[in-house]
């Protein structure tokens, strides 16, 4: 089992990458885009004629693929909110039992997700936004993505719980460069 999630950790962190670098991109566009319409609604619009209507749709698109693109990601690294007035009062068995039955309402709402999302591809391919005119299959896969990648690393971490890499809700794992299979 320890070979297993080592190899699924190793994946990880090769997808994990370009994640970052997607989720790079769009936090630099979408400030950037925000900081434009700020000085388009407040300099250039009440001086010239001239109107930048795409800055708006442009920031929406790019904060909603930051946010997909780093879901995965923060749950990697134990990043994302979580309360442990109740698990930290459990006795070890169930702390076990509360974390696998937590990872499995995860998955299934991984699932969820991403069977919707393929239900819209169709209506997707249709649309196309308004001011940009981008393609509605690129504005749209993006949560599909980031949800799968989600299910994967909560499979990665289960595996990593159950042959004892991992501590149940640990605060991370860190990349396996360097590290062999045990």
């Amino acid at each position: 089992m320890k070979k297993i999630y080592h190899y699924l950790n190793r994946i990880s962190d090769y997808a994990q990458h370009p994640l970052e670098v997607i989720a790079g991109i769009c936090l630099f566009t979408g400030a950037m885009s925000l900081f434009l319409q700020v000085i388009n609604r407040y300099i250039i619009a009440r001086f010239f004629d001239f109107s930048l209507s795409f800055t708006e749709e442009l920031a929406r698109y790019t904060i909603i693929w930051f946010t997909y693109s780093i879901a995965g990601i923060c749950l990697k690294e134990g990043h994302l909110v979580s309360l442990n007035i109740l698990y930290d009062r459990l006795p070890p068995i169930s702390k076990r039992i509360f974390y696998y039955v937590s990872r499995a309402m995860m998955l299934v709402f991984c699932y969820v997700v991403i069977v919707n999302v393929v239900k819209y591809i169709p209506t997707a391919i249709k649309f196309k936004s308004i001011a940009m005119k981008i393609p509605g299959i690129f504005l749209y896969s993006m949560p599909g993505i980031g949800f799968a990648f989600m299910a994967y690393e909560i499979v990665t971490e289960v595996c990593g719980v159950i042959c004892g890499e991992l501590e149940p809700y640990c605060e991370g794992r860190s990349p396996s460069a360097g590290e062999g299979p045990s």
